[in-house]
Parts: structure tokens; sequence; C-alpha cells
């Protein structure tokens, strides 16, 4: 009995197997299920396909995009003027000592004398450098500051005048120079504070040393002969116990009226 029931299922499975391979040929589905499963299978394979197709073109896209910004730029690749742009560097700044000796009111211009400003033009040096002031508002003999600033790249400079600052001023010291009728030219020199240790005196003109001397007072005067009408200056380097080396100058423009002409002193 036994045998015969399992001959019985061999026999249906077989029949089963055999229904299920001819069913398209049949024209009736088996195993809907089945079908279904595979049906689902093969959009999954699909939806698959595409979305693994848009992820990539997403991915090149955006590694274009990263590209496109990782690429330098010209201005990347040379960044020396953008270091120049952000790196100020500060102008060269000197500063000299002069005196008004000329005054215009008319035309409110000023002319002043910068000795140690003086350049060599045509293997001839200048007695002084000369400076004019637009708008001066400055007094005749006035001590004043130049402030000289030099564009290191450039070249550029800028000028600018002032009163001498008053810790530059030297006051226990004067030095008057007056023109006499005689054609000669007195020299005075005082310090109050009585601390002058030596003082060298030389006056010049544009062709040759009119006169040299060396004093080694807090006071003294002293005469030079033969001064022509030319333009000369007086200039004078005292040795001081406060103030160590002191320059001092006179300026004596051609024309010039004043019979008395105050120096100025500077470090």
């Amino acid at each position: 009995m036994i045998g015969k029931l399992l001959a019985v299922g061999v026999i249906l499975a077989a029949v089963g197997v055999l229904a299920y391979s001819q069913q398209d040929k049949l024209g009736f589905n088996v195993n809907p299920t089945i079908n279904a499963v595979a049906e689902d299978l093969g959009g999954l394979k699909d939806t698959t396909v595409k979305r693994v197709s848009y992820e990539i073109d997403k991915t090149t896209d955006t590694v274009g995009d990263k590209i496109g910004d990782v690429v330098p730029s010209a201005e990347q690749l040379n960044p020396i003027p953008q270091i120049k742009d952000q790196i100020a560097i500060p102008p060269i700044k000197e500063t000299y000592y002069g005196q008004i000796y000329e005054k215009n009111e008319s035309e409110k211009t000023c002319k002043m004398s910068v000795p140690k400003m003086a350049k060599t033009i045509n293997g001839v040096k200048e007695l002084t450098h000369t400076i004019t002031i637009q708008e001066c508002m400055y007094e005749k003999q006035k001590p004043v500051q130049v402030s000289i600033s030099t564009d290191p790249i450039t070249g550029a400079q800028t000028v600018s005048v002032e009163p001498t600052p008053s810790h530059k001023i030297f006051e226990t010291l004067q030095l008057t120079t007056t023109k006499n009728a005689d054609n000669t030219v007195s020299i005075h020199y005082e310090d109050s504070s009585g601390k002058t240790l030596k003082v060298t005196v030389t006056l010049h003109n544009s062709e040759k040393q009119l006169f040299t001397g060396e004093f080694f007072a807090s006071k003294f005067d002293t005469s030079v002969n033969d001064i022509s009408a030319s333009p000369h200056i007086i200039e004078m380097i005292v040795e001081h116990a406060d103030y160590g080396t002191v320059n001092s100058s006179v300026y004596n423009p051609q024309g010039n009226d004043q019979s008395t002409i105050y120096g100025v002193f500077s470090q």
C-alpha cells in the first residue's frame, strides 16, 4: 500500500513540472505568484540600473564643479602682486631744518634756506638749498622744519613744512649777523648757559671761502671784511656740554635789505 502511494506522488510531481515548463505553450498561468515575483525582480533590475546611472551622472557633474574650483587662477599662481598690495612698505622720511629768508606778501609765497639739503649741480655745490612755499603763513627769519617722505617703490616725494618743534629750539644759543655800511659783516654769538666748549665759524659765497675761525668761549664777536654783494652763508659748528654738536647757519641772499639776520640751530 505504501509503495503505491509513493508511486502516485512521483507521478503527480512529474506532471506538475511538465505543466509549468509548458505553461506559455498551453496559454495559461500555472503559478501567478511566481510570475509576480519575476516581474518585480525585472522592474527592480531596471530601477537599479537607472538609479546607478543617475548617481554616476550626478557624481560626474559634482566632480566637474570641484575641478573648476580646484584649478588655480593666474592671480593665485602668481601671488607676488597680492603680497605687494597687502604689505605696506613705509615711506623713507628725512627731516631738515631751515629758515624763511624771503617773503612775497602780494603772492603769499616764501623762500626758505635749508643748508643740509644743498646739492651739487654741474660740479658746483649750492650755498644752500632753497624751497618755495605756496600760501606761506610764516614770517621772515622764522625757523622751520622740513619733512620729506619718499615712496621706496615709485620714488615720489612729498614735502611738508611746519614750525620747528619747541624741543628742537636751543633757547640758550643765539647767533646774529649784522651787515655794516663799510661792506663788513659783524658776527655775534652768545650762549646764556655758559656751556659752549668750541665754535667753528666759516663764511663763504659760491666762489670761495671768505672766512674761517675757531672760538673757545660762550660769547664772542668778530668781523669779516670785504664781503661782496653776492649771496653768502655763515655756518657754525657748536660743541656744547649739554647739547652735544649743534649746527647753525645764516643765509644772506642776493639783494637782501635786512641789516641783521638771526641764525637757526639744529642737530
